[in-house]
């Protein structure tokens, strides 16, 4: 996801850590060139389950419906 939304900037990135064994897809916000972390969807292999984890911030439903839509197709599900 790379989208505005008001004053901020949200993009996307995965994650892949085979040794603790998950895949990630985190959301940054920037905001005046200030980049922050603001949330992530995980999917833990060992329970076959997708988690979201958020830090500590209020994050746009809209921001939310698409970054639960890219995680949905991004991350492989075996």
């Amino acid at each position: 996801m790379e989208r505005d939304f008001g004053n901020a900037h949200y993009a996307t990135s995965t994650v892949i850590d085979t040794r603790e064994g998950y895949t990630a897809l985190e959301l940054h916000r920037t905001i005046k060139g200030d980049s922050k972390r603001v949330a992530r969807i995980v999917f833990w292999d060992a329970s076959g389950q997708f988690f979201l984890e958020t830090y500590n911030t209020d994050i746009p439903l809209e921001i939310v419906e698409v970054f639960i839509s890219e995680a949905k197709k991004e991350i492989r599900v075996e």
